[in-house]
């Protein structure tokens, strides 16, 4: 019942806001609207105001802002056709818009009540290559690479940066500015993701990227890891720390649990950059706004990550989760708290804005490139055209979430 409960919560303020986000452009430029739904099927609940109806459905799914004009041909000043479009082009931006600032408020919140990991050590390990070049608990990193360190995230960012193999730290100790050159840490990984089940990360491999060592060897989604090296493991922790073990140059011999068959693989292990310390949480005005700025782009920006790779083929489509996968995952946060459920709530969101930008027909993607193509050529595409062509993407988009959908039932049952 909690996780139906957050389920249909979460769904609906995303709903909700992108909703609004569309209904308040509308109304801002003059476009009359019919009606302002959360849901689909059947009407629960309805009120009209102002000349719109507001309406709760039955099914917690969806929903839409009905304006005039928008899938007919009506030729009066309120009309969404007859507005111009940049106005037209506002109305429907703002929906997904209105979904990154809803992350963005999230992620607010969350900072001001938890805190924020900001750029004063807390804990750094003596065998590193940072104690090694003097680093200590207690001092403020100032700058990475000659990048301004605010938060955990700045340093992250530029220390795990792939081109790199050192980098330039500038750091206040009792009012002092030192300065270090710092060669990376590096860790031995086999490239699988840990599936986690009640907030704890389990030996159960979850879905990643399909060209890691582990999945060309024969790791699939769904395998528990119960040896490595022929030593038992039973937690992620005991996992990472058998891997960093086995000796340089040596493949790590992992023993997986598949549906009750038990199977070996022999894999040689690629490496990491690992970061060898950690820092204080802080509640400051300028950490909270960096930080909750910093994790909506980068969700933004994983989205195109994990898009380039589901074309590439670097993901395979057990990466992607529909329906039960979401309300699963919304459970699970429900267990950890209402900070977990408000992050996950952001990440939706963005997931949100970020599919409906898509240029995908019945999507405001598709909507937006006709109207760009509507600027470029001097007059707008036909309704009934476009009519077809939102049908048509409809259709596809039916029948891609009923194949998601499926991928989530198998899922259930194969782990």
């Amino acid at each position: 019942m909690l996780t139906l409960i957050a389920s249909v919560l979460v769904f609906s303020a995303c709903i909700l806001i992108h909703e609004f986000g569309h209904f308040r452009a509308a109304k801002s430029v003059g476009i009359k609207v019919y009606e302002f739904a959360i849901g689909m099927g059947p009407t629960l609940f309805k009120k009209e105001k102002g000349g719109t109806i507001y309406s709760i459905r039955a099914l917690p799914i969806g929903g839409f802002v009905q304006m005039e004009g928008e899938d007919e041909d009506v030729k009066t000043n309120t009309s969404f056709s007859t507005k111009s479009v940049w106005q037209r082009f506002k109305v429907v931006v703002a929906g997904p818009l209105m979904n990154y600032v809803f992350a963005l408020i999230l992620f607010l919140i969350i900072a001001f009540s938890f805190g924020v990991y900001g750029s004063r050590i807390d804990f750094i390990a003596e065998d590193s290559n940072e104690y090694k070049a003097g680093l200590r608990t207690g001092d403020k990193i100032v700058s990475v690479n000659g990048e301004k360190a605010y938060i955990w995230e700045d340093i992250f960012y530029e220390i795990t940066n792939p081109d790199n193999n050192r980098y330039a730290v500038e750091y206040e100790r009792n009012g002092t500015i030192k300065e270090a050159e710092i060669n990376n840490n590096y860790r031995k990984i086999i490239g699988i993701a840990s599936k986690v089940i009640d907030g704890e990360m389990t030996t159960t491999v979850s879905p990643a990227d399909v060209t890691s060592p582990a999945y060309k060897a024969g790791i699939k989604d769904g395998d528990k890891v119960i040896k490595i090296n022929d030593i038992s493991v039973n937690t992620w922790d005991g996992l990472t720390s058998q891997v960093e073990g086995t000796p340089d140059g040596d493949p790590v011999k992992v023993t997986v649990d598949r549906n009750g068959k038990i199977l070996n693989f022999n894999i040689l292990p690629s490496t990491q950059i690992s970061v060898r310390f950690n820092t204080q949480l802080e509640r400051s005005v300028v950490t909270v706004l960096s930080s909750s700025a910093y994790k909506t782009v980068y969700y933004i920006e994983l989205m195109f990550k994990t898009i380039s790779q589901l074309i590439t083929g670097k993901l395979g489509s057990d990466a992607l989760g529909g329906p039960v996968m979401i309300i699963s995952m919304v459970g699970e946060a429900a267990k950890n708290g209402i900070l977990s459920v408000l992050n996950l709530a952001a990440f939706i969101s963005i997931n949100l804005g970020f599919m409906n930008m898509l240029p995908i027909p019945a999507l405001d993607g598709s909507k937006l490139l006709l109207l760009i193509i509507e600027a470029v050529r001097g007059k707008a595409i036909p309704i009934e055209k476009e009519g077809y062509i939102n049908f048509v993407g409809f259709v596809v988009l039916m029948g891609f979430m009923i194949f998601i959908t499926y991928k989530d039932i198998l899922r259930l049952f194969r782990i």
